[in-house]
């Protein structure tokens, strides 16, 4: 990859905020920074369950993997699918973990999937490494975002504007040939104020190619620009506009084949050298105007229109020698030595060819898909905050309106067939394929309260989504390829102060996921009724949360795909997999250890429990059964970061990480059912970071992810065992000006 110059092209996106009289500038910079967490740091002010890593937190440590941040976050789960977090896998309270389909994603607090309604699955994902801060809520709070509901959200908060003319600068060197620069400028003067930034990142990843001179890493370009204007101090009304324009591009050269169980245990770095060809091309370009006005003393106005088209194209492995990519594929004939039904798929066989020693024998060779997806995503939002009082009750009135379309054109049925001769690929031949386009049409309306009496808080709100959906456009349009969906749910969120250190906690709010466009007629969505409460503690430089929860989902769904196929194996879709239920704990606390003149040692730590099983079958056969558990669930997730800090010299932390292994698919554990390849590692991590402060503008640090080098099967998906990258070092230097 060449670094190319940030010179970022100015396109709109604008938002009006609600500016008092007098303006401070770090009250500026607040403003522009749209949240999701209300009250970060009041517990009597939060009516549900929130955690935020701040911008120091992420600086900690430099992650560029979005699952290495969420795994300091209680109630989360993550599952590293190419060890890199190419295809974030996120599930919050033991929802699915697919593809990140069963979460409201955000960035700046507006909807980032690729489409939301139509096609959730996180096939793009905001850039962790340009954010400033990452945003987890759960509980009744969700139902303002949407409209994924049933379980939580990710809001990702991009740079803000600074309030004085400054730049920064970070660059990092990595092993893999790691390369890494992020650089921002930006200034306020008067009333206008703007920010241009570029992130860039190549590596050639950890996975070594069988036979291939070809890499297996990524190259990441994206450009940022926003531009902001404000009402004078004097202004009748109090308004502000942010414009915001983000262009990103990506190639990651990744498959979705994994390996033998054997293999892994020799080489856990190893991919096979018939996935040589694989790559993913991804990118987007979005803008977003937001505009906020302070009608009265008490009513704020926003208005949000937002646009995101992303593609993706992605070349990957479908069939090899006749036998689909899939949960029962290639390696699963080989790790169990089935014997197969025809010539060509048995596991000596299959076997000689995934390690190149023997030639393809069936007509399809190795197979190709191309895969091809655009997705417009577009939408225009209404909010209105209102402050009033009745009586001793103190009320913040909060309701909304959002029009959403999505628009999404893929190419299916696009072939290239190859032949393995020798251990090297010949082309044979190619297939063309067909442009399908769908949609999504929908608008919701949400009402809340936030009602305030003495050391009470409550929050009532209620949600109403009217989707409507079509797939396969080239088709008639019929019930099989079309659905219409209305669904209202409620919540309430409940706070109670004992103390100004003790805060009580209890929620409870039903959730609700769209199927996604290619829903038959009839399809309801997934839905859940969700509770939670717990207590918080908050003293000086101390404190403690803990909540546990419960979820009943009266209607699961999964998503369908290569990556995630469903029980009855298909890719595509969307499949109601019967009733759940989820219940656990969730502990987070924060302190310090030892304070002596400039010495700090700072500790943090996370734990979740979980655990569940189905309640009833699924509607179809093969499926879900009473009793199955719960796929891609450990019991326990937890992390302890320990750190050190002089003054503002320098800095040193170390996080020790634990995911416990977790079945695969829920028929692990059936009577009669093998569970030697159906289930992932436990695994134990330890990172490391140092920061050395050379002047009051420059910092050097250093760190190692993996210090230990343990790797483990974190993933069974699409096909065979993969996991986490072993060690990985980095130097890097960070520079305000």
């Amino acid at each position: 990859m060449t670094f190319k110059p940030a010179l970022v092209a100015m396109a709109v996106a604008h938002a009006f905020v609600v500016l008092p009289a007098s303006v401070a500038a770090e009250d500026l910079a607040a403003i522009e920074k749209i949240t999701i967490v209300g009250h970060k740091e009041d517990p009597t002010k939060t009516t549900g369950s929130a955690y935020v890593v701040s911008e120091k937190e992420l600086q900690k440590f430099e992650f560029t993997n979005v699952h290495s941040i969420l795994r300091s976050v209680p109630g989360v789960y993550v599952r590293e699918e190419d060890g890199q977090g190419t295809f974030p896998r996120i599930g919050i309270r033991a929802s699915s973990s697919g593809r990140s389909d069963r979460i409201a994603i955000m960035e700046d607090g507006i909807p980032a999937a690729m489409a939301p309604y139509a096609n959730t699955s996180a096939y793009y994902f905001p850039n962790v490494g340009r954010m400033s801060a990452v945003e987890v809520l759960k509980g009744p709070e969700v139902m303002f975002y949407g409209p994924q509901t049933a379980t939580g959200a990710v809001n990702l908060v991009s740079t803000p504007i600074p309030t004085e003319a400054k730049g920064f600068l970070n660059a990092e060197l990595a092993n893999f040939d790691g390369k890494k620069i992020h650089a921002n400028y930006g200034a306020t003067e008067g009333q206008w104020a703007y920010l241009l930034e570029t992130y860039q990142k190549e590596n050639d990843g950890f996975h070594q190619i069988d036979r291939s001179t070809r890499d297996a890493g990524m190259d990441q370009t994206e450009y940022l620009a926003k531009l902001r204007w404000q009402s004078a101090a004097e202004a009748r009304f109090k308004q502000s506009v942010n414009l915001k324009f983000l262009n990103a591009d990506e190639i990651n050269n990744v498959s979705y084949l994994g390996v033998t169980d054997a293999d892994f245990a020799e080489n856990p770095d190893r991919r096979y050298g018939l996935s040589e060809l694989e790559q993913m091309r991804r990118g987007r370009e979005s803008i977003s105007l937001q505009h906020q006005i302070e009608l009265a003393a008490d009513t704020n106005l926003t208005t949000t229109l937002y646009r995101n088209q992303t593609y993706r194209n992605y070349k990957r492995l479908n069939q090899i020698n006749g036998v689909g990519i899939g949960n029962t594929g290639l390696n699963w004939i080989v790790n169990n030595q089935l014997a197969g039904t025809n010539p060509h798929n048995g596991a000596a066989l299959l076997q000689g060819i995934l390690h190149g020693t023997a030639d393809t024998t069936h007509a399809n060779g190795v197979r190709y898909g191309l895969n091809y997806q655009n997705f417009d995503s577009k939408g225009a939002q209404i909010e209105l905050d209102q402050g009033f009082v009745t009586g001793e009750l103190s009320h913040n009135l909060r309701a909304g309106v959002r029009r959403h379309e999505d628009e999404a054109f893929s190419l299916g049925g696009a072939q290239v067939i190859y032949d393995q001769r020798n251990g090297g690929l010949i082309f044979n031949s190619e297939v063309a394929g067909t442009v399908t386009p769908s949609d999504a049409k929908a608008t919701a309306y949400w009402v809340a309260d936030e009602i305030s009496y003495q050391n009470w808080l409550f929050l009532p709100v209620v949600r109403h989504e009217n989707i409507k959906s079509r797939a396969n456009l080239n088709a008639v349009q019929t019930e099989l390829n079309s659905n219409d969906l209305t669904k209202t749910t409620a919540g309430l969120g409940i706070n109670y102060a004992l103390s100004g250190e003790w805060t009580l906690l209890a929620g409870m709010h039903q959730g609700f996921a769209p199927p996604g466009s290619t829903a038959v007629q009839g399809t309801e969505g997934e839905e859940s009724d969700n509770y939670e409460a717990g207590v918080r503690f908050r003293r000086d430089q101390t404190g403690v949360d803990i909540v546990s929860f419960y979820s009943d989902y009266s209607n699961a769904l999964r998503n369908c795909s290569v990556a995630n196929s469903c029980p009855d194996g298909r890719v595509d879709g969307t499949l109601q997999t019967g009733s759940k239920e989820v219940y656990g704990v969730e502990i987070g606390a924060y302190s310090e250890l030892y304070r002596q003149g400039a010495y700090v040692m700072p500790i943090r730590a996370t734990y979740t429990y979980s655990d569940g099983e189905y309640t009833q079958a699924s509607d179809s056969a093969p499926g879900v059964e009473k009793g199955d558990v719960l796929d891609y669930t450990p019991k326990h997730i937890g992390s302890v970061q320990v750190g050190l800090e002089y003054d503002t010299l320098w800095q040193s932390y170390m996080v020790f990480s634990y995911v416990d292994g977790s079945c695969t698919t829920t028929t692990c554990g059936r009577a009669g059912v093998d569970d030697e390849f159906l289930a992932t590692e436990s695994l134990f991590s330890v990172d490391w970071s140092l920061t050395y402060r050379i002047n009051e503008f420059t910092q050097v640090y250093g760190k190692v992810e993996n210090l230990f080098d343990q790797q483990r099967i974190t993933h069974r998906g699409s096909d065979g065992a993969r996991g986490n990258s072993g060690r990985t070092g980095a130097l890097g230097l960070r520079v305000s000006f």
